[in-house]
């Protein structure tokens, strides 16, 4: 076996227990790979310490190597979150969780947190438990996580909790935030009806201009936090809803890939041609010199 590059990384370290606890059952990648009902080539990429294995893997590995499911559960998590292939959504605790839009960054927040896991997996894992929630399918997993769709029920939320392997001594914190979530939608979110219209018009405005908010809405003037909705984008980025009021809006991540590049030199775009240069005037416009 090849020696593992980083040993004291948390991906190292990761790969170091999966490689010991094999060994210790005097299992061959060959033998593990079939118990486990993989490649033998995921059980080389899950213990060379290069490539992080999913979180399923893992487990399934550590549970045939009858090693600590969480103890790997715990390297693997932090493995994933100092990769620097990941940028966590900063979200609201649950328990001062109040409206919708906060319980739709929390969700997000919790995807990430779980891997990423594409759409399938998601519905895969929701199905696994079908019977005791709603299902949930690829599509409205995406919209969930995309924050283009809004939990309808206590029991989707749960199945969204299952398809992202949230423990479920947490549900209960979830359901209390989407109660309070309800309860705030029914008296009118306890700022007012004018400024929750108001709140419901700018994200309704922000969706017409491809993006989404991030955050609450912080009023006209205050820097807003919006992620661009936009496959080939979906960059955060800070805008003012003033500026989506009088016309000027859009993501300013995408409409910066189509501006003019400036020169150092003369402050002009390169695309730019230098202004033809026009004969003199004549000193005295009157009389003309001739040849």
């Amino acid at each position: 076996m090849a020696p593992i590059p980083n040993p004291s990384s948390w991906k190292g370290r990761l790969a170091g227990e999966l490689r010991t606890g094999r060994v210790r059952r005097g299992l061959t990648r060959q033998e593990a790979a079939v118990k486990v009902g993989t490649s033998i080539g995921t059980i080389q990429r899950a213990e060379s310490g290069c490539d992080l294995p999913t979180l399923e893997t893992a487990r399934t590995i550590a549970a045939v190597c009858h090693l600590d499911e969480e103890r790997i559960e715990t390297f693997w998590r932090k493995a994933s979150q100092r990769g620097g292939k990941q940028h966590l959504t900063r979200a609201r605790p649950l328990r001062q969780i109040v409206d919708a839009a906060e319980l739709g960054v929390a969700l997000r927040r919790v995807w990430e947190m779980n891997g990423c896991p594409s759409a399938d997996e998601m519905e895969r894992r929701a199905r696994a438990r079908a019977g005791e929630f709603v299902r949930l399918s690829r599509s409205t997993a995406w919209r969930i996580r995309e924050r283009d769709q809004s939990v309808t029920s206590e029991k989707q939320l749960f199945a969204y909790l299952v398809a992202c392997e949230v423990p479920e001594k947490r549900f209960l914190l979830w359901s209390e935030a989407w109660q309070r979530v309800r309860q705030a939608e029914s008296r009118g979110d306890g700022t007012g009806d004018g400024r929750r219209l108001l709140a419901a018009e700018a994200e309704q405005r922000l969706h017409e201009f491809g993006l989404v908010a991030e955050e609450r809405f912080p009023g006209s003037m205050a820097p807003w936090t919006v992620r661009c909705r936009r496959r080939a984008c979906r960059q955060v980025s800070r805008i003012r809803y003033a500026n989506i009021v009088a016309g000027v809006g859009g993501c300013p991540v995408c409409a910066g890939k189509h501006r003019p590049t400036y020169s150092a030199a003369n402050k002009r775009p390169r695309s730019w041609a230098p202004a033809p240069q026009s004969e003199p005037e004549p000193r005295y416009p009157g009389r003309v010199r001739e040849p």
